[in-house]
């Protein structure tokens, strides 16, 4: 599998608010940044998505745009929350060698 198939298989983790599942695709060292929080670590990571999942009722990913160079995808994607607010994300994601998520910088706009 490719790292663009891994990346779309995250998403549609994130978006069936499967922790497990997220878990997997995170290395040991994992980091978070977004324009509200920031985390390090794969604890701290997947708290900061539980968190994020228990404040909305539904969230979904839709990558518009994947783009890969090396160990690093960009992905273009539309986040709808509740089925309605729509956010524009960027996300810059970094493998580690064994193809795991070292870290995820989203931007949004």
């Amino acid at each position: 599998m490719d790292l663009k198939e891994i990346a779309r298989n995250y998403f549609s983790a994130f978006s069936n608010k499967d922790l497990q599942s997220l878990k997997s695709f995170f290395s040991q060292s994992v980091t978070l940044r977004d324009w509200e929080i920031e985390a390090n670590g794969l604890k701290d990571v997947i708290e900061a998505n539980k968190k994020i999942f228990d404040s909305v009722v539904s969230i979904e990913v839709c990558p518009n745009n994947i783009y890969a160079d090396g160990s690093v995808i960009i992905g273009e994607i539309e986040i709808l929350i509740n089925g309605e607010k729509r956010i524009d994300v960027v996300d810059i994601i970094v493998f580690d060698n064994d193809r795991k998520i070292k870290s995820i910088k989203a931007f949004k706009g």
